[in-house]
C-alpha cells in the first residue's frame, strides 16, 4: 500500500489522469442516465384468470377458484393467495416470495394449472401472467370538438392514436379510459315476432353462427393456375348481420334476421365513461417500464400533441397531467438541499483546513459521484428521488475519510516533515482507522440491500451510498496524498489576508474552545466517573420517557405529497346512472368550492388544475356498474405551497361531509404503501362474515383518528329468484331450461365472438332492452314446452333476495378485508391499534366465535420487514464487530465503540422529538445505517488512545492527549455530516416527508452522538481500564494500569519477539 501511495505522491500525473477520466466518463454518464420518480423494482405478482360465462360468484369459486387454490398450495416460493370469485370471472393473484426466482416458479404455476382436469365444460381456458411493474408517465385526454357526441368514432380515434404511441418504440404500456373494453352486436327480437314466425333465440343465434363466417374450401389447380375457393361472409356490420337467412319457407320465401330482429353494434352495459369540464372524453394513462426513458416520452408525447392539434380534424388531444413536471419537483428539490448541504460542507472544511487543502478534500464529492454515475448506467439505475435522496445522505460522510487523512497530513508538515514525505507518513498513519471507518459504514448499509416489501425500492440508494464511500476511500488514499503533496496547498493562509484572518481567529477559538473547556471537563470527567454514567443512563431513561408517555409517536411509513387523489362513490347497486351522475356533479361543485375558499385563506392561486369525473367503476375495480363512480382531483405543484394534500382532503371532507345516498364513499383512500389500518376477516360463512365486518367498521369509525373505513365486499344488488311451481314439473320442464331461456331473452344468447381490430366483438340474441325493464316484462316472457307456450309467472315463483357478488379469499380462507386511514397521516397508529386489538375486536370475537382475524396493510409490511432487519442486522453488526476486534484487537475497547450505537440511536430519537417528526420504518432503517457511522469517530478516538500508550503515556495523559488531538477532526467530520443533511432537515417541503426521518436519524444521530463521544467516551475508557486492571491484579498486584492495556502488551510482544 505504501509503495502505491508513494509513486501517486511522486507522480502527481497519475492523480491527474484520473481526474480527468472521471470527469469525462462521469459527465457523459450524467447526461445518459434515465429519469424516474422512484425506482421501479421487479414484480413478484402473478395472476390467473378463468373466465366462466354465464356463471355465478358461488359457481366461480365453488368450481374454478377453490381448484386453483387446491393446485397452488403444493408450488415452492408462493408466500400468499388471494383470489376474487365475480359473475362470470375468477382472478387468483399469487404473491412470491423474495427468495425464490420469480420466473421459474411462474413456469410451476402453468404447470401447476394444467393438471387441473375437471374445470366446468364452459369454462375457457386459465390465462396466467406475470404482472409488470410500472411508472406513472401522465395522462391525456381526447375531446370531440365538431359536431354531435359520437362516443364510438372518439373511440375509434384513441385507438388510432394508442397504435401510433405503442408504434413509437418509447411507449409500451398504454391503458384506455372513458368508455366499456367489450363491443357488442345486439341482435334483439320482440317475443310477438318470435310467436308470429315460431321462432326461438336458439334458431337465430345459429343461423348467425352458422352463416357470419369466412370458410376456406380448398383450392382449383391445374398447370395453368391456381385458385382459392372461399366463402367471405364473416362481418361485423349490423347491415350484413341482418342479411343472414334464419329460415327459408316451402315456398321459398327467405326470413332473414334484419326481418325478425334490430341490430346494432352497442357496448357492454357497463356505463363506462370520463368527463372533464362536462365534456366526454377518453383519457389516456401512459406508463413506462424500468427500460424506458421518462424524458424521451414526454418529449415525444408534447410533440405529438402539438402535430395532431394542429391538423384541426375534429378533436383535441391535451396533456392533462405530466408526470415529468412532478418529478422535477421532487428532484429539484433534492437537488437544492443537497447542492445546499455540499456549500455547508465545503464552508466547513474551509474554516477547519486552509481554502486550497478543504477544495481538495471536498473534490472527494464530486469525484464519488460523477464515478457513482457511471457505476449506475451500466447497473441500469435510474436518477430517482430515493437514489438522489441516497447522495444528499452521503454529502458529508464522503469527507471523513478525507478530513482524517488530510488533518494528519497538514499535522506532519506543521511537524517539519517535506510535504511530500509529509503525505505519505500522514496517509499511512491513519490509513487503518480510515480503512475501518469507511468499512463499518459499508457494512451498516449493507442490510438495506435486502429489504423486503414496500421499501425494496430502497436498494438503490444503498447502491448509491456504498459505491459512494467505495470510491471516496480510494479518492482518499491514492489521489488527495498526491493533490496535498504541495507546500502551497499545506502552507497556512496570508494572516493579512481576510481568509487569513478569519482563519486565525477561528483557529484561536477552536483551540480555546478545546483548552480552556474541553480538556479541563474531560479531566475532571476522568475524577467523576459515577457523575457522568449517571447522565448518560438517566438520558436514556428520558428517551424512554419520550416514547412511553406518547410525546414522540409512531407512524409506519410517512406519507408523501401527491399530484392526484380519487373521491370514490359507491351507491347501492342497482341506482339509476343520473342518480350517480347527479351525486358526482355535486361531489366536483364542492371541490371547487373548496378550491376558492382555500386560495381566498392563503392567497394562492388554484390548488386544483383538473378534475376528472368517471362513471362505471370505483375503488381499484372492485366496484363495478351504473352505481359506481370516481371524482379524480389533479392538484398543481404543491411544493411552495402553505398546505400539502393532506390538507386539502382534511378541507373537502368537512366541506362534504356525510353522503347519505353513498354505502362506500372514500376521499383519497389510497396510500402508495397500503392502509395504515388493514384488518383480514375470515369465517366460513359469508352471512356471518358479513354481519362481523359490518359491527367491525361501525366501530371503527367511532374513532375519532380514523377516516375512509372501507372493505372489500361488495353489496349485493337486488335479484329475482326464480322458484319452479309442479306445473312447470308435470310440463317436463327442469331448473335449467326455464332458466336457459330466461337467460337467452334477458342477458342473451351468445352466437359468436369475433375479433375486429383491436376489439372483440360478441353477438348476443335477445330481447330489446325497452321488454327487459320491469319485473313485468319477467312475469309476462313465454317459455317454451313441447306442449306449448306459457308464461314465466304461470310456471314459476318469483321471490326478492339480495344477490351475491364478488366472494373473496386470502389464502384459502373467505375473507373480508376492512381498511382505514390515519385523519392526520402523520399520528401515531400504535395507539389506534392497540385500542383495536385490545378492545374492539374481543368483542367482535367473543360474538362470532367462528371468525379470526389478521393483520394486512403497512402492519403486516412492517411485521415482516421488522423480521428482514433482524436477520441482516446482526449479520451485518456481527461483521462490525469482527472488523472492531480485528483492528483493535480487544474485546473491551470493541464493545465500548459497540456501546456508541444505542447512544446513537438514543440520539435519533432526540431529533424526532425536536423536529416534531413521528418515528417510522425510515427510523429503523436510518439507524441500521447510523450504526456504522457514529462508530467512526469512537474509532478515530480509541486509535489515537493506544497510539499515545504506545508512547509510554499514563492512562490518563493518553486519555487526555487522544481528546485534545482528536478534538477537531472529531468535530469536523460531525460538522459535514450533519451541514450536508441540514438543509434537506429543514426542507418545510412535503415531497421530503418520506425521506426526512432518515434524514434525522443520521443528522442528529451523528450530531448528538458526537457530543455523547467527546464528553462520556473518554470515561468509559478509563472505566474499561479500571475493570481490567482489577483482574490483572488478581494475578499480578502490581500491575500498573498501562499494563492491562492491550497497545502496551502487543508493544511487549512485538519487542520480544524483535529480539
Amino acid at each position: 500500500m505504501r509503495k502505491v501511495i508513494t509513486a501517486f505522491v511522486r507522480y502527481p500525473f497519475y492523480a491527474q489522469a484520473l481526474v480527468f477520466l472521471t470527469l469525462v466518463f462521469g459527465i457523459a454518464a450524467l447526461f445518459s442516465i434515465r429519469k424516474a420518480s422512484f425506482p421501479i423494482t421487479e414484480s413478484r405478482l402473478i395472476t390467473v384468470s378463468v373466465t366462466y360465462q354465464g356463471a355465478t360468484p358461488k359457481e366461480m369459486e365453488e368450481g374454478v377458484t377453490t381448484l386453483v387454490e387446491n393446485a397452488l398450495r403444493g408450488v415452492v416460493g408462493v408466500k400468499e393467495i388471494s383470489s376474487k370469485s365475480m359473475e362470470n370471472q375468477s382472478l387468483v393473484s399469487i404473491l412470491i416470495r423474495t427468495d425464490y426466482d420469480v420466473d421459474v416458479v411462474l413456469n410451476d404455476i402453468k404447470n401447476a394449472i394444467d393438471k387441473i382436469s375437471n374445470f366446468p365444460a364452459g369454462a375457457e381456458n386459465p390465462v396466467i401472467t406475470k404482472t409488470k411493474t410500472t411508472s406513472l408517465s401522465g395522462f391525456l385526454a381526447l375531446t370531440q370538438t365538431r359536431g354531435p357526441e359520437d362516443i364510438m368514432l372518439l373511440k375509434r380515434t384513441a385507438q388510432r392514436i394508442e397504435d401510433d404511441f405503442l408504434g413509437s418504440g418509447l411507449i409500451s404500456q398504454v391503458t384506455l379510459i372513458g368508455y366499456p373494453t367489450r363491443m357488442e352486436m345486439s341482435v334483439e327480437v320482440r317475443e310477438e315476432v318470435l310467436q308470429r314466425y315460431g321462432m326461438s333465440f336458439s334458431e337465430i343465434k345459429n343461423a348467425i353462427a352458422a352463416n357470419n363466417l369466412d370458410i376456406y374450401g380448398g383450392k382449383i389447380k391445374n398447370p395453368r393456375e391456381e385458385i382459392k375457393i372461399n366463402s367471405r361472409y364473416r362481418s361485423v356490420s349490423a347491415a350484413d348481420v341482418e342479411r343472414i337467412v334464419v329460415r327459408a319457407n316451402a315456398n321459398g320465401d327467405l326470413i332473414r334476421v334484419g326481418d325478425v330482429a334490430d341490430v346494432r353494434m352497442i357496448f357492454e352495459d357497463i356505463p363506462t365513461a370520463s368527463y372533464v369540464d362536462g365534456e366526454r372524453n377518453v383519457m389516456f394513462r401512459i406508463d413506462n417500464l424500468a427500460t424506458e426513458d421518462l424524458e424521451r416520452i414526454s418529449a415525444y408525447l408534447h410533440d405529438y400533441i402539438r402535430e395532431f392539434n394542429e391538423r384541426g380534424n375534429g378533436y383535441r388531444l391535451e396533456f392533462m397531467h405530466d408526470f415529468l413536471e412532478t418529478l422535477r419537483g421532487q428532484l429539484n428539490i433534492l437537488y437544492s438541499n443537497g447542492l445546499a448541504g455540499m456549500l455547508l460542507v465545503v464552508l466547513c472544511l474551509s474554516l477547519f483546513l486552509s481554502f486550497r487543502l478543504s477544495v481538495w478534500v471536498a473534490w472527494g464529492i464530486p469525484m464519488a459521484f460523477l464515478s457513482m454515475f457511471v457505476v449506475a448506467v451500466l447497473m441500469g439505475l435510474t436518477m430517482n428521488f430515493i437514489s438522489v435522496f441516497g447522495m444528499i445522505l452521503i454529502v458529508g460522510i464522503l469527507v471523513d475519510d478525507g478530513i482524517v487523512i488530510s488533518e494528519n497530513i497538514y499535522t506532519r508538515f506543521q511537524q517539519g516533515l517535506p510535504a511530500r514525505k509529509a503525505a505519505v507518513e500522514g496517509t499511512m498513519e491513519v490509513l487503518p482507522a480510515v480503512l475501518v471507518s469507511v468499512l463499518t459504514t459499508l457494512v451498516a448499509f449493507l442490510p438495506i440491500l435486502f429489504i423486503q416489501g414496500n421499501l425494496e425500492m430502497m436498494y438503490e440508494m444503498a447502491v448509491v451510498v456504498i459505491v459512494c464511500l467505495l470510491f471516496s476511500l480510494l479518492e482518499s488514499m491514492f489521489m488527495l496524498p498526491a493533490h496535498c503533496a504541495s507546500a502551497k496547498v499545506l502552507a497556512p493562509p496570508s494572516a493579512t489576508s481576510f481568509y487569513g484572518r478569519i482563519r486565525s481567529g477561528f483557529d484561536r477559538g477552536m483551540r480555546s474552545l478545546c483548552e480552556r473547556v474541553y480538556l479541563p471537563f474531560v479531566r475532571w470527567a476522568l475524577g467523576h466517573r459515577s457523575v457522568v454514567l449517571s447522565s448518560l443512563a438517566a438520558c436514556f431513561l428520558l428517551t424512554a420517557g419520550l416514547i412511553g408517555g406518547g410525546r414522540i409517536g409512531f407512524t409506519i411509513l410517512p406519507s408523501m405529497n401527491e399530484d392526484s387523489f380519487n373521491i370514490e362513490l359507491a351507491m347501492k347497486p342497482g341506482t339509476n346512472y343520473d342518480q350517480l351522475t347527479a351525486e358526482l356533479k355535486r361531489i366536483e361543485s364542492v371541490v371547487w368550492r373548496v378550491d376558492s375558499m382555500l386560495m381566498e385563506r392563503y392567497r394562492e392561486p388554484s390548488f386544483i388544475k383538473l378534475i376528472n369525473m368517471r362513471t362505471g367503476t370505483a375503488f381499484s375495480g372492485s366496484e363495478t356498474g351504473s352505481h359506481a363512480g370516481s371524482v379524480v382531483v389533479f392538484l398543481r405543484r404543491l411544493d411552495q405551497s402553505e398546505i400539502g394534500t393532506d390538507e386539502i382532503k382534511a378541507c373537502i371532507s368537512k366541506e362534504l361531509g356525510t353522503v347519505p345516498s353513498a354505502y362506500k364513499f372514500a376521499i383519497g383512500a389510497g396510500h402508495r404503501f397500503g392502509a395504515q389500518v388493514s384488518i383480514s376477516l375470515f369465517g366460513y360463512d359469508m352471512e356471518t362474515l358479513e354481519r362481523a365486518s359490518s359491527e367491525f367498521q361501525a366501530r371503527l369509525r367511532e374513532l375519532d383518528a380514523l377516516y375512509n373505513v372501507i372493505d372489500n365486499a361488495q353489496l349485493g344488488g337486488q335479484e329475482v329468484r326464480v322458484r319452479l311451481k309442479p306445473v312447470a314439473y308435470s310440463l317436463g320442464l327442469t331448473q335449467q331450461q326455464v332458466m336457459g331461456q330466461v337467460r337467452e331473452a334477458f342477458y342473451g344468447s351468445l352466437a359468436q365472438r369475433l375479433q375486429e381490430g383491436k376489439d372483440e366483438v360478441w353477438f348476443y340474441v335477445r330481447y330489446p332492452d325497452t321488454d327487459r325493464r320491469t319485473m313485468g316484462d319477467l312475469v309476462k316472457m313465454m317459455i317454451r314446452t313441447s306442449n306449448g307456450v306459457y308464461p314465466l309467472g304461470e310456471l314459476c315463483d318469483l321471490d326478492l333476495g339480495r344477490s351475491v357478488l364478488s366472494i373473496n379469499h386470502y389464502n384459502g380462507r373467505k375473507e373480508i378485508r376492512v381498511d382505514a386511514y390515519m385523519e392526520d397521516a402523520s399520528a401515531s397508529v400504535i395507539p389506534v391499534m392497540e385500542e383495536i386489538e385490545q378492545h374492539i375486536l374481543p368483542e367482535i370475537l367473543a360474538r362470532y366465535p367462528d371468525i379470526t382475524y389478521m393483520q394486512q396493510g403497512q402492519m403486516k409490511d412492517m411485521r415482516d420487514e421488522m423480521q428482514t432487519i433482524k436477520g441482516f442486522y446482526m449479520i451485518a453488526l456481527f461483521v462490525i464487530v469482527m472488523i472492531l476486534v480485528i483492528y483493535l484487537r480487544s474485546t473491551l475497547q470493541m464493545s465500548l465503540v459497540v456501546l456508541m450505537i444505542p447512544v446513537g440511536c438514543m440520539s435519533a430519537i432526540w431529533g424526532h422529538w425536536i423536529e416534531g417528526v413521528p418515528l417510522s420504518m425510515m427510523t429503523i432503517w436510518g439507524m441500521v445505517a447510523l450504526s456504522g457511522t457514529i462508530i467512526n469517530d469512537a474509532v478515530v478516538f480509541i486509535s489515537r488512545y493506544n497510539d499515545c500508550l504506545k508512547l509510554s503515556m499514563k492512562v490518563d495523559e493518553a486519555i487526555v492527549e487522544a481528546a485534545r488531538s482528536r478534538f477537531r477532526p472529531i468535530i469536523l467530520t460531525s460538522l459535514t455530516t450533519t451541514a450536508g443533511l441540514f438543509p434537506l432537515i429543514r426542507e418545510g417541503s412535503s415531497d421530503a416527508r418520506f425521506v426526512l426521518p432518515m434524514a434525522i436519524t443520521l443528522g442528529y444521530g451523528i450530531l448528538f452522538g458526537t457530543f455523547f463521544i467527546l464528553t462520556c467516551f473518554p470515561v468509559l475508557i478509563k472505566m474499561a481500564n479500571r475493570f481490567k486492571l482489577f483482574f490483572l491484579r488478581l494475578r499480578h498486584p502490581d500491575a500498573t494500569p498501562e499494563s492491562a492495556e492491550t497497545a502496551v502488551k502487543d508493544m511487549a510482544r512485538n519487542t520480544d519477539f524483535n529480539e
